[in-house]
């Protein structure tokens, strides 16, 4: 389909088979002027960030870089603005919810929990079939029009949207010539269609943010919901986010990236699995970058996890910020799953393992099974008193710079080496059959895990790297 819109020349690719009604209602003449007003206002300022990231890779490449906290706020007397009512308790989100997985999308609406992560980006594989269907379910689960979604809208847990990271296109779309950045992309058509039912429901917009390296870059999306808020005649702050913490740039600047979206901002989330490969992605052309194992040392027990989360802690509780951890991964058996381990004991070790994120003082993190809601939610009120921990401030003065960096060492393991070719191999047999999760072993497995999965082989290939225990 082609069409004009204030001048500018928008190209959209045709309506996947029975999702005809749906894209209609997407790409109205509205929403597409929308969009095209959008990608003309910011358009340049992502491909600036994209190409600030190519330049600080060559430094970190050329020797230039070295590990140091930037934080030039941290000697300003701030607060992130009050959270609303809803935001203060975001104790259990349910993780890597595609919408367009309707059925699943669906049962989650129904869930006890805070928030469902609506995910665009890792826990999503984005056809152009998988993004209509997407957007077209949470516009209509937002105005109460989704078959066989509870009746009261404001009574489903927050719609936490996680739009495509800054580096994702949109290959179906092109604006003036050029395809449409993702983020942008899905952040346009979702505010389009539901910012103001949302602000009028007072259950959003809220969001996560996903892969952010530095302060600049949440200030551009600072930038985009201030200018959101206006053409849509919404009041300043209205929108909110969590930042998602996954890259380890990320974690020498927090300080400064909540200061730079302190308006519109929620607090931050430690994303392990991301936080873990881009450690490998930015430095692991050194062995000493290397983690050997997944399974033995991407955990909160490992000390330059641990001292990442503390500071994230630390950060987020001194400016009245909330602070959440990461998805746990492990599943239920599914129909005639067999597994080593009962019901009981799976529950226990997520259980043991999110009781170590609550002690530090976490406000929250995510699961992904809906059959163990009711055993967590167990485990926070067995644990905790109040909507939130804001009040438990770690001592971070052990904490440096070079300490976020201190990998384990140990040698690859058979079972692990064998385990992560098979999740690489079988993430891109189901990329490429559309969806962006899959389950192995008592885990789901998404993109995120992927992208960490290929390491220990090349450790194995390149450097030689030992093989250790099982």
């Amino acid at each position: 389909m082609a069409t004009t819109c204030s001048n500018r020349e928008i190209l959209i690719e045709a309506a996947p088979q029975r999702l005809e009604a749906a894209y209609k209602e997407i790409f109205s003449d509205g929403a597409l002027q929308f969009m095209a007003q959008m990608v003309a206002e910011f358009d340049s300022e992502v491909e600036q960030l994209l190409q600030n990231r190519v330049k600080r890779r060559l430094l970190i490449e050329e020797g230039k870089w070295t590990p140091e906290f930037y934080n030039r706020s941290e000697t300003i007397e701030w607060t992130i603005d009050a959270l609303p009512e809803r935001l203060r308790n975001r104790k259990l989100d349910l993780g890597d919810v595609s919408p367009a997985n309707t059925v699943h999308f669906t049962d989650c609406l129904y869930a006890e929990v805070q928030g469902i992560q609506v995910d665009f980006d890792d826990g999503h594989c984005p056809t152009w079939r998988n993004t209509i269907q997407g957007i077209s379910n949470v516009t209509r689960a937002v105005h109460g029009k989704l078959q066989g979604a509870p009746a009261d809208v404001q009574a489903y847990p927050l719609l936490m949207l996680r739009p495509r990271a800054f580096n994702m296109i949109e290959h179906h779309c092109i604006v003036n010539g050029k395809e449409v950045m993702g983020p942008l992309f899905d952040f346009a058509l979702l505010m389009y269609h539901n910012a103001r039912t949302m602000a009028n429901l007072g259950i959003g917009p809220f969001l996560y943010l996903s892969k952010i390296e530095e302060a600049s870059e949440t200030a551009l999306w600072n930038k985009i919901f201030t200018w959101t808020e206006d053409q849509l005649s919404l009041p300043k702050g209205t929108i909110k986010a969590c930042v998602l913490i996954e890259n380890i740039l990320a974690a020498f600047c927090m300080e400064d990236i909540l200061y730079s979206i302190r308006d519109h901002a929620i607090g931050l989330n430690c994303g392990i699995w991301d936080y873990c490969a881009s450690i490998i992605a930015k430095f692991g052309w050194k062995k000493e970058f290397l983690l050997p194992d997944r399974n033995k040392y991407v955990n909160m027990g490992q000390p330059f996890l641990r001292n990442y989360m503390r500071l994230l802690i630390s950060v987020c509780h001194k400016r009245g910020a909330l602070a959440t951890g990461g998805m746990a991964a492990k599943i239920l058996p599914r129909g005639k799953e067999k597994s080593v381990l009962s019901d009981d004991e799976i529950i226990e070790s997520v259980k043991m393992a999110k009781s170590v994120e609550i002690d530090a003082g976490v406000d929250g993190f995510m699961i992904y099974d809906l059959r163990m809601v009711d055993a967590i939610n167990d485990l926070w009120e067995s644990k905790t008193h109040g909507e939130n921990q804001l009040n438990i401030l770690p001592n971070i003065s052990h904490i440096t710079a070079d300490s976020l960096l201190q990998i384990p060492k140990g040698g690859v393991t058979i079972d692990g080496l064998n385990n992560n070719i098979t999740v690489a191999l079988l993430f891109i047999y189901h990329w490429l059959t559309g969806s962006g999760v899959f389950f192995l072993n008592g885990s789901v497995e998404d993109s995120a895990t992927a992208e960490i999965s290929p390491i220990p082989a090349v450790a194995v290939d390149t450097y030689g790297s030992h093989f250790g225990g099982s």
